[in-house]
């Protein structure tokens, strides 16, 4: 056991000088000698990519003293602050559990293409999974996890519902409508990218990223709906027996726009709505800490859906205690060592 410890170590130690190594002026003269490191062992990969995701988590922690600041050249500041932060992570780099290279990261598998002759499908999502599938007229739908979306295509439509959680519809151009429907809303898109989801029971969300739709809201009279709106790209809105209406650019900041991919970029995130966003993602959840914790700020690249790992970068961010509890989860306490604010500070 000791041999292993002492050969991670080393190996984190050899990442972290080459993470530091091609930041710095000579990164192009040794490109082909960082390639070849790469290759020669999966672990190296490994082991860089975990310098690289807690560089990108802390790198705002540490900065160089006044006195280094000023007595570098102009060009060399950015290599001082990132040998201090480099430091830093070699110093509290062994407290993150070490994942094998045979289960680094798991592939969501191949696109499912619905059968063109298929008129009617139902496709869902386990929990902890992103799916893809593509449909028989080009378009795609990503299922969050633990989601559920109906499809009926007919020679004049194309109709879907999402029935649970949460979807986004990148639409292909058809003489067709594509329509979506979620609760009473029913959202036709343009040749366009949005999200659909639910919010809670009684209202849901549509939030464009391109093109344009228009939200219109079912009445109770039967056949009749509201007038529809129009969507900008970036506008969110949120649907329900009030009507549509207006949410504020903050909404859903734990998920964000980059919820397809399970390795996401975070800027500013509350650690408590960090935590509520992972626990959709694993049926292993992290206990909500108490409010001193929960109210910290992080900023940095998150695996959402390795519960594990999160806690541990959390604790190292925050200087915390971690914990796995009988009852299958995770705790994060405070610990008299505090490292800092990761991000912006809290309001």
């Amino acid at each position: 056991m000791l041999d292993e410890q002492e050969r991670r170590s080393a190996l984190r130690e050899e990442a972290a000088s080459w993470f530091a190594a091609m930041q710095g002026p000579d990164a192009q003269n040794r490109d082909q000698e960082f390639k070849a490191w790469l290759a020669a062992d999966p672990d190296h990969r490994i082991a860089y990519a975990r310098i690289a995701e807690v560089y990108s988590m802390g790198k705002s922690l540490v900065s160089p003293t006044k006195a280094e600041a000023d007595a570098a050249p102009t060009h060399r500041r950015h290599v001082v602050a990132l040998a201090a932060a480099v430091a830093v992570i070699l110093l509290s780099f062994s407290a993150i559990v070490w994942i094998p290279a045979g289960n680094e990261g798991k592939k969501n598998g191949p696109e499912i293409v619905a059968d063109a002759g298929q008129q009617t499908a139902e496709f869902a999502s386990r929990v902890g999974q992103i799916r893809k599938v593509q449909l028989a007229d080009g378009s795609e739908i990503t299922l969050d996890t633990d989601s559920i979306v109906s499809m009926q295509f007919t020679p004049s439509s194309r109709s879907l519902r999402l029935e649970q959680g949460k979807a986004r519809f990148e639409v292909a151009h058809d003489k067709r409508p594509f329509i979506v429907s979620v609760g009473n809303a029913i959202v036709t898109a343009h040749g366009t990218v949005f999200d659909v989801g639910f919010r809670s029971d009684q209202t849901y969300f549509v939030r464009l990223l391109r093109g344009s739709v228009d939200v219109a809201q079912a009445d109770h009279v039967v056949g009749h709906t509201r007038k529809p709106r129009l969507l900008r790209p970036g506008q969110v809105i949120e649907a329900g027996d009030f009507g549509v209406r207006d949410l504020p650019a903050s909404f859903a900041r734990a998920a964000g726009e980059s919820w397809t991919s399970k390795m996401r970029q975070f800027d500013d995130v509350r650690v408590g709505d960090l935590i509520n966003e992972a626990n959709r993602y694993s049926r292993l959840q992290i206990r909500q800490p108490i409010a001193a914790i929960a109210d910290l700020r992080a900023s940095g690249t998150f695996a959402i859906d390795e519960p594990r790992r999160l806690a541990t970068n959390l604790s190292l961010l925050f200087g915390l205690k971690i914990a796995e509890t009988p009852d299958n989860s995770i705790t994060l306490t405070p610990s008299d060592t505090k490292i800092s604010q990761s991000g912006a500070e809290p309001p």
